[in-house]
């Protein structure tokens, strides 16, 4: 089944209501590096009822891939490792619904798992370029950020911390998510 222009409509506006939400947690919680780093746990929890509402609308190949490239446009700045991260994220979260026919609400579910490492992308250039990602947040942000981040993503485990989050941020999203859209949306008849 192919995007029609109705669906592509409600992806792109779900898209802009979850690069909208995403910006509004990162500008109350976002400029302190301790919770800078649980962003992808603190937004899987916050937009899974967007995501779930933009992809149990369409039920079609290519909502949740919208959204991801939306989200990379605004907030990689086109890095090519973060932008790439977006994209397989969101691939990987189309497999899950269509392996689940586009009904399966526990696929659903999964597919927002893998959806929200789009949430931990920036995190990924560290791996490849650690020192041009904290000379990039010294510029934008300040010396005190910069070192505040440095420090917590130079231990090994800070890795396991911060797809953990994602992982974890994506399972409660979406299962809250789920609830949500089930006891307020599917009532309505909205998706």
């Amino acid at each position: 089944m192919k995007l029609k222009t109705k669906d592509m409509i409600y992806a792109g506006a779900f898209a802009a209501l979850y690069v909208v939400a995403v910006l509004i947690v990162m500008m109350l919680v976002g400029t302190i590096p301790v919770i800078y780093i649980a962003c992808p746990l603190l937004l899987g929890i916050f937009c899974g009822t967007i995501y779930l509402l933009s992809v149990l609308k369409v039920r079609k190949f290519g909502a949740a891939l919208l959204m991801a490239v939306l989200f990379a446009c605004i907030a990689t700045g086109f890095d090519p490792i973060a932008f790439s991260v977006c994209i397989v994220s969101a691939l990987i979260a189309e497999i899950c619904m269509a392996l689940g026919k586009y009904k399966s609400k526990k696929m659903y579910v999964i597919s927002y798992v893998f959806f929200n490492f789009i949430t931990a992308s920036n995190f990924f250039r560290i791996l490849v370029a650690k020192d041009a990602y904290i000379a990039g947040v010294r510029s934008m942000v300040g010396d005190d950020f910069a070192d505040g981040m440095s420090r917590l993503v130079t231990p090994w485990w800070a890795w396991i911390m911060i797809v953990g989050f994602a992982v974890v941020g994506g399972i409660i999203g979406g299962l809250f998510g789920s609830k949500i859209v089930k006891k307020h949306f599917e009532k309505a008849g909205i998706v």
